[in-house]
């Protein structure tokens, strides 16, 4: 009788054995789902912050956006949107900006803001943790 206790003994520290290493792995994957979903939430959020700055920066930079006059506003020429995407300033204030909100979302910081001029657009990306992010604002709109 000795031989099957040991036996069973064997099996029931095996069965134990399987469950933690199932448990270690099922927590290893949570966190891994979880850290990828807060970066990517961290990475939309610091995306649409850079756009917010870099449009506050394009209402008050480019003289054809300002709100001084009545009638219609010109659209704004492409020299005046390489000249904004190109100042130190805006890439500064944009690349705080998503800083800021990639931290408020628990994010890690934002590596690679880049700021380019589409057709009508200004296009921006943003790379936090595994994730890079895009988003455009228009470059005919403007405050009224």
């Amino acid at each position: 009788m000795s031989d099957d206790r040991g036996q069973a003994l064997v099996l029931a520290v095996l069965a134990v054995a399987i469950a933690a290493a199932t448990v270690v792995g099922l927590l290893a994957a949570e966190d891994r789902i979880l850290g990828d979903a807060r970066d990517r939430r961290a990475g939309e959020a610091a995306v649409e912050a850079a756009g917010a700055a870099l449009a506050d920066a394009q209402v008050d930079r480019i003289p054809s956006r300002h709100d001084g006059g009545a009638g219609a506003r010109a659209a704004p020429t492409r020299s005046a949107l390489d000249a904004l995407i190109t100042d130190p300033l805006v890439l500064e204030r944009s690349r705080r900006a998503a800083d800021a909100l990639s931290a408020a979302n628990g994010g890690p910081p934002t590596e690679g803001l880049t700021i380019g001029v589409g057709a009508g657009t200004l296009e921006i990306a943003v790379s936090v943790g595994a994730h890079q992010v895009r988003a455009s604002i228009e470059t005919t709109c403007c405050r009224r």
